[in-house]
């Protein structure tokens, strides 16, 4: 009996593994892949990073708001505000009693929680007791 060796079309014997072109081309591919996979956790934590100074940022205004809704009727509130990041400043009364007889003791003031670093400025009114005479 003759033995026959599988022959290829190119005249040697079979291959039974990768080229080297192909191994390249498959780390290639899957240096894309990873790549775009590390991008989309770094941009997913930078977002999470930005998402909670800004929550941060929210709950230090809201903060400073409630201490000016309460500063001028309770004038003995105790200051707890631990940031100095944000100035509540008093502005003028919005609207003057037409007569110191008027029934009503209460007004709107303006007023104004600036941040300096920022330059943020955030306007609004509370209600305030007029000393007016009895």
């Amino acid at each position: 009996m003759k033995k026959i060796n599988s022959v290829s079309a190119h005249g040697g014997r079979s291959q039974a593994g990768f080229t080297l072109l192909e191994v390249i081309v498959a780390l290639a591919i899957t240096g894309f892949v990873l790549g775009s996979l590390f991008s989309l956790v770094g941009g997913s934590k930078q977002l999470g990073w930005r998402s909670e100074e800004s929550l941060l940022r929210a709950a230090r205004i809201r903060a400073a708001t409630n201490f000016a809704l309460l500063e001028n009727e309770y004038r003995d509130v105790e200051r707890i505000l631990e940031d100095e990041t944000y100035q509540i400043i008093a502005q003028d009364i919005l609207e003057e009693p037409e007569r110191k007889t008027q029934p009503s003791v209460y007004t709107l003031q303006a007023f104004e929680i600036v941040n300096e670093d920022r330059d943020e400025i955030i306007s609004g009114t509370r209600w305030v007791q007029l000393d007016l005479p009895q």
